[in-house]
């Protein structure tokens, strides 16, 4: 988790403020649900990998408004860099890690309408469609985030959280999206096993694709719901260099390391590999605190141009990679001044679009 900051303007009061839509109460479970919650896990069906691998970028999407042309513009910027596929990023909110109620707030959020358009419209850009719901936390308390939520009551924030992930389902089916992704970074919600498998079969019986969940890379191996999904999911802010004097050969040798642990997992499970978030913010820091933006450090756009070079030297062609989203594009960002993420701009962006533009490479998890 890279501990992004969320500025959101104005406290939102859940019963009173305009346009904010409410998850309704939670209804008693019916048997249906219950019998769910019992059984063992079951693997899912074979993973199609002939679509993969997935190389793309990640676009956040808030309110769009009218037509909804700076998100289209955005879309068709993604396509030109040469990526194949765009993952959505969406969010749902809760007032801090102790609620036990998530919400949408309308003001900030794209409609289904609107949304379901903005999918359709990737697609018609011949894109692969990755859809991400997240969690925000509206007034966190002191170190709190998504990772950390502890309820009063979990079976009633599951049932709240169902009802979120399948609305954003229903939308990505209609839509003709390609994956969606169940989870991101919910650590304390994930020994849960049986509520996730509950919330896995209801997604199943809405969406048609493919289904992951978005891990942190420090313990991707303790998710006990691997087998209900279609890919691995995770992010990948792992520490690359002691600093910013680290050479591409030596960001290399640290993901070789990385990948001994990783393809041993990838082959247990016999499902392909996916990062859901693969990016560098363009500051001095950024090989060995790639989660932390947050810092007072120098811009520092040759480290960036590195660590993509470094990745994509140490991925290029690994059968168990089914695909990876550059964290990100940001509409109106970018430029050799720019200290976040996005690489476009920068050095970096000819490092992506060299490695977009290579022949994509035979998906195995099996090999």
């Amino acid at each position: 988790m890279k501990g992004r900051i969320w500025i959101i303007l104005g406290a939102l009061a859940y019963a009173t403020v305009l346009g904010c839509l409410m998850v309704p109460a939670p209804q008693p479970q019916t048997a249906q649900a219950d019998s769910v919650r019992g059984v063992a896990p079951q693997a899912a069906s074979r993973v199609n990998t002939g679509g993969m691998p997935y190389r793309g970028m990640v676009l956040q999407v808030q309110r769009i408004d009218g037509e909804g042309l700076e998100y289209k513009k955005a879309v068709d910027a993604i396509a030109e860099l040469g990526a194949d596929s765009i993952e959505l990023v969406v969010d749902s909110r809760q007032e801090n890690g102790s609620s036990g109620m998530i919400f949408l707030d309308m003001r900030m959020t794209p409609s289904p309408e609107k949304l379901t358009d903005l999918v359709k419209y990737a697609k018609s850009k011949k894109l692969r469609v990755i859809m991400m719901p997240i969690v925000l936390l509206e007034k966190p308390i002191g170190n709190e985030w998504r990772g950390t939520i502890k309820p009063p009551v979990w079976e009633e924030w599951f049932t709240s959280y169902r009802e979120i992930v399948t609305h954003y389902a229903q939308i990505a089916e209609a839509g003709g999206a390609d994956v969606f992704i169940v989870g991101s970074e919910l650590v304390s919600t994930e020994r849960f096993a049986d509520e996730w498998r509950h919330t896995i079969h209801d997604i199943r019986q809405i969406f048609h694709g493919q289904l992951t969940y978005s891990a942190n890379w420090d313990h991707y191996q303790n998710i006990p719901f691997w087998e209900d999904l279609d890919l691995i999911g995770m992010n990948s802010y792992w520490k690359l260099g002691e600093n910013k004097d680290v050479s591409v050969d030596e960001i290399v040798r640290r993901w070789t390391n990385i990948q001994r642990d990783l393809f041993t997992f990838v082959h247990k499970m016999h499902r392909p590999l996916y990062f859901t978030e693969v990016g560098w913010c363009s500051l001095d820091n950024a090989a060995h605190e790639p989660w932390d933006y947050t810092k007072f450090v120098a811009v520092d756009l040759d480290l960036q141009k590195k660590l993509y070079e470094g990745f994509f030297r140490a991925w290029e062609n690994k059968p168990e990679l089914g695909g990876f989203s550059v964290w990100q594009y940001t509409i109106g960002q970018g430029g050799p001044q720019d200290r976040g993420y996005t690489p476009v701009g920068k050095p970096a962006e000819q490092v992506l679009r060299q490695w977009m533009a290579k022949p994509r490479w035979t998906v195995n998890p099996n090999s």
